[in-house]
């Protein structure tokens, strides 16, 4: 199947020396998906727009006096970039390998200034960002442990990344999240719950990976696609241990397939139709109130 024939590539690309370096490559000069068509950047500045009116709506702090924070920032700060194209007072964006690349960010600050109707002068260096943009990019950097002090940051963004860490280690930074929010301050999490071969391989279904057992899937991992599989009702869970309240949630709810549910691994077979098949989620909440004596 093609899933697997890019499954394979990425594993092989995982385990080579360089193997980062030419991932980029060829995603730049053989495959062109980078820089993103204006049409992609479009489609996430939409996303943005959307996250800025759900922060409109929860949060008691306007954006010009909010500090935001981001976790898995990628290539080319789309999100940070249309933050702050609104006004946002700071941007601060980590990841836990130094991917972005100036060369992506310019070409889409450029898209973004234009669609936002801001002017910025041209981005000549990563320091740039914090000068013209007020986005703070720091990578590498652990979201486990980010060295920011408690209570320091009004709103968390985190768009499609979640669903690429592992359990324990989401756990770990949800309780890192807890302590550097501010106790009235907001998250917004937009978790992709599909298996995301399905964009490479429109020949199977957005839940295939649902039928495999952990042994089996764990060929197809890499550190280029890993996903942890994990549920909505799994993600709700660790937000609510981490301390969160719920305010919003808006999952993205499928049919039930029944060729899915036929073959469904044993890990999954607990959960309902529903868990099962929704494809994605929209989560926004916030810190509960701190026990006394906390």
């Amino acid at each position: 199947m093609r899933w697997q024939t890019k499954a394979r590539a990425f594993s092989v690309l995982s385990n080579i020396p360089w193997g980062e370096d030419l991932h980029y490559a060829l995603q730049r000069y053989v495959t062109r998906r980078l820089p993103r068509p204006e049409r992609q950047v479009r489609s996430i500045y939409t996303l943005a727009q959307r996250l800025l009116g759900v922060h409109d709506r929860y949060s008691i702090r306007p954006l010009r006096d909010s500090t935001f924070y981001e976790f898995g920032a990628g290539r080319d700060l789309i999100i940070p970039l249309a933050f702050s194209a609104h006004g946002a007072r700071r941007f601060i964006t980590v990841d836990i390998e130094r991917l972005a690349k100036l060369e992506l960010i310019r070409a889409n600050a450029a898209v973004i200034s234009r669609l936002s109707g801001t002017d910025h002068p041209d981005l000549n260096s990563v320091e740039d960002l914090e000068r013209y943009w007020h986005i703070d990019y720091r990578a590498p950097a652990d979201a486990r442990t980010t060295g920011l002090p408690a209570g320091s940051i009004d709103c968390a963004v985190s768009v499609e990344t979640l669903e690429h860490i592992p359990k324990s280690d989401i756990a770990a930074i949800l309780k890192e999240l807890r302590r550097i929010m501010r106790p009235d301050g907001l998250i917004l999490m937009q978790i992709d719950y599909g298996d995301h071969f399905k964009g490479f391989d429109p020949s199977i279904s957005s839940f295939n990976f649902l039928t495999y057992s952990d042994e089996d899937w764990a060929p197809f991992q890499s550190r280029f696609q890993y996903v942890n599989r994990l549920r909505h009702s799994e993600y709700l869970q660790l937000f609510r241990e981490a301390g969160f309240e719920l305010l919003s949630d808006q999952p993205d709810r499928r049919p039930p397939e029944q060729q899915i549910l036929e073959r469904l691994a044993p890990r999954f077979r607990n959960f309902s139709p529903e868990d099962l098949f929704t494809l994605g989620s929209l989560i926004v909440g916030r810190p509960t109130d701190l026990p006394k004596g906390n």
